[in-house]
């Protein structure tokens, strides 16, 4: 390729590459909160020792709904991301049916696992800040998902 005005070049590489790099960073962060543990004791475990465990349905959502996953197909595009479950270690990914039958069977109570995981995360969070008399907090919700 000519050079004009910028000066670099272009190259093959072998190594794993992802377009998702800030999902690590997320990723990442979710481990450190301990989302691992709090999924695995707040929302309803496999029926049989050879399911997956709460997490591995729920990070893997959680990092597709971050990258701009729009239906829950596109976890295909996260199951597809060598270089993504590499880097955060990620070594089971559920199909997109997998997930919604597992999302049928938690039903109720895993909208109250999820209840209990926020509450736990928002009492960490609130612990660590301090307000000023004059200072207000603001809840601002997301409505993305309705």
């Amino acid at each position: 390729m000519t050079q004009t005005i910028l000066d670099f070049h272009l190259t093959t590489t072998n190594e794993k590459l992802t377009p998702r790099s800030g999902v690590i960073i997320l990723g990442e962060y979710l481990k450190g909160l301990g989302l691992e543990k709090l999924c695995n004791s707040h929302l309803p475990l496999p029926l049989n020792h050879k399911g997956y465990n709460p997490f591995e349905f729920v990070y893997p959502l959680v990092l597709m709904l971050h990258s701009g996953g729009r239906v829950i197909d596109d976890i295909r595009e996260i199951k597809l991301d060598y270089a993504l479950k590499q880097s955060l270690n990620i070594k089971n990914i559920p199909t997109a049916s997998g997930i919604i039958k597992w999302l049928k069977r938690t039903g109720l109570a895993g909208v109250y696992g999820i209840e209990a995981i926020n509450k736990t995360l928002m009492e960490r969070y609130l612990k660590r800040i301090t307000l000023h008399s004059d200072e207000d907090l603001i809840l601002d919700i997301d409505a993305t998902v309705i």
